[in-house]
């Protein structure tokens, strides 16, 4: 279950600026026939947020499988964690006069966490990015490895 942990770790770390790009991105692609457009462009931060990771890894000569199970991993814990929110909206549309999208904030709130982690794969890459961001990449990785549930 470690890398549960490693997950939770990695969602609540910066959590207040995800909510806030998440809700900033959900605003954007409601008119571009959210949440299809919201979902594709998930699953494609996803993908390219793996090959800049594993590349970046194969650069720094870093590569290590718990790395990539993580990335396995948070695959599934993200796809699971969406059919649930879906669900729970279900339910809630049952038992509420309003249409509640518990599903669509999540899918917004992960594309901000998958869009942190590829700029700053890309800005190891060198890839030029505003001095303000990079410390706050610096920032947002630092406390991530502090956060990070040790091994047993």
């Amino acid at each position: 279950m470690q890398f549960l942990a490693n997950i939770y770790n990695e969602l609540i770390t910066e959590g207040g600026l995800k909510a806030a790009l998440g809700l900033l991105w959900s605003f954007i692609l409601t008119s571009e026939g959210y949440p299809e457009t919201a979902i594709e462009a998930l699953v494609y931060l996803l993908v390219a947020d793996f090959i800049l990771g594993f590349a970046l890894a194969w650069r720094d000569c870093t590569l290590r499988g718990d790395k990539i199970r993580h990335g396995a991993y948070k695959f599934v814990a993200y796809w699971a964690a969406i059919a649930l929110f879906v669900q729970v909206d279900k339910t809630l549309a049952n038992a509420l006069p309003m249409e509640v999208s518990s599903a669509n904030l999540l899918i917004a709130y992960l594309g901000a966490n998958e869009a942190l982690s590829c700029l700053a794969h890309l800005s190891a890459f060198g890839l030029p990015v505003p001095e303000h961001l990079v410390k706050r990449l610096t920032r947002y990785k630092e406390k991530l490895e502090e956060n990070e549930p040790r091994k047993k």
